[in-house]
């Protein structure tokens, strides 16, 4: 079923036809009775949630969705929670991954002056597993040039939970499953059936509560100036709707130096291809150069 059809089946699901009037009526119970903004959401995306939390909180329509709401504030969070996604793997695009490890990183490396670190913003890093990838490649490729090679990772979230979560860094056997043996006995400690990972290895990495819509700030505040080699921001900009899409683009690309790099979600990479700043280095694979 092509996107549209399925749209236009949830329209009818949800409302009856009366979408707008019952969508903007959620919309303004979750901004002035619990202070949370749903507007910055795509509207697709949004439908997708409302028929899942409709059927969960055993509503027959929007507007009996929308009458719970006013009342039940658990079913509040719960819906506000259900719009941002927190689900991440280790190495979660082997392609990238691999492009990232034997050819961005070396050349990366090979450009910078001697002392000086490589910068890396995490974007929506969920719970942890995108900066910890990545860590343990640029560990792997010290280790291989017998060389110290420094670097910083600014891993980001809105949520404080997923942060905490990625601080910890220790994950149950089926967030392990993507990674490698070989790092899973060199940079996780394992204890029955959890995985943490290793002091060394989360010295270099920043985790972060920072909203990405926030208008105040090119980058996060810790990060002090932005100068980022690489932004990751996979999984992230189909959510929201078309004009904060191309915020966040322009926010990220500040950030980057010249002939750094952004990297995004397959299913961004139509809209990131768009950008004239921004050249795909290795179709289909999602990493583009700032030009």
């Amino acid at each position: 079923m092509v996107k549209t059809e399925f749209t236009e089946m949830l329209r009818s699901s949800l409302t009856g036809g009366r979408m707008d009037k019952e969508l903007d009526k959620i919309m303004l119970v979750m901004k002035q009775r619990y202070g949370k903004n749903i507007d910055i959401y795509d509207q697709d995306f949004l439908l997708k949630t409302l028929e899942k939390r409709k059927m969960t909180a055993g509503a027959e329509n929007a507007a009996e969705y929308c009458r719970i709401l006013e009342t039940n504030s658990k079913e509040a969070e719960d819906f506000y929670r259900s719009l941002n996604i927190q689900y991440s793997q280790f190495f979660r695009d082997q392609l990238a991954f691999t492009l990232l490890e034997q050819a961005v990183f070396p050349g990366i490396i090979n450009r910078k002056q001697s002392g000086h670190e490589i910068r890396i913003w995490s974007a929506g890093c969920s719970h942890g597993q995108e900066p910890y990838s990545i860590a343990m490649l640029l560990s792997e490729l010290a280790e291989a040039n017998r060389e110290e090679i420094r670097f910083r990772i600014f891993a980001t979230d809105i949520s404080r939970e997923a942060i905490a979560i990625g601080q910890a860094g220790v994950y149950n056997q089926d967030a392990v499953q993507n990674v490698k043996m070989f790092y899973l006995d060199k940079y996780f400690t394992k204890r029955d059936k959890t995985y943490t990972i290793v002091p060394c290895l989360r010295k270099n990495i920043s985790f972060l509560t920072y909203n990405i819509l926030d208008k105040s700030t090119f980058n996060p505040p810790e990060s002090i100036y932005g100068g980022f080699d690489i932004v990751m921001c996979c999984n992230l900009l189909l959510y929201y709707k078309t004009e904060l899409q191309q915020f966040i683009v322009n926010k990220l690309l500040k950030t980057i130096l010249p002939g750094g790099y952004l990297v995004t979600d397959e299913a961004e990479r139509a809209y990131i291809a768009k950008e004239l700043k921004l050249k795909n280095i290795a179709i289909p694979i999602s990493i583009f150069e700032k030009i």
